[in-house]
């Protein structure tokens, strides 16, 4: 089955140093053709990592979802050039260690900052 021509659209997206118009391309080119598009390469790789950042903290708020024992609605889970901080509050120091555990056992975290409280 073919497809028909894909659309292509500017989005804007807030990265530190101000606003940044970037055109999704869905046409199927390499990440190389992506890249040469993409123009500036300090705002690119700015982009790359902020795109990263806000996949690890997916990543984590996911496996905090399906574990047992965490309440990851009480979590929040923010990310830095790979620097994963936990905040909120939780039960138990056991919850706490748990969360600790699974960001840092997500692919990209280089560092994991336990700001979690449990609830006295």
């Amino acid at each position: 089955m073919a497809l028909g021509p894909v659309e292509i659209r500017p989005i804007r997206a807030r990265l530190p140093g101000g606003p940044l118009r970037r055109t999704l391309c869905l046409s199927g080119g390499t990440g190389a053709d992506a890249e040469r598009a993409a123009g500036d390469s300090l705002h690119d790789a700015s982009f790359v990592q902020t795109v990263r950042d806000a996949s690890t903290s997916a990543s984590i708020k996911l496996s905090l979802a399906f574990e047992r024992g965490v309440k990851a609605s009480h979590i929040t889970v923010h990310t830095d050039r790979g620097t994963v901080t936990l905040a909120g509050e939780v039960d138990s120091q056991a919850e706490r260690q748990l969360a600790a555990r699974i960001a840092h056992d997500t692919e990209g975290v280089k560092h994991v900052v336990n700001q979690l409280q449990v609830r006295g």
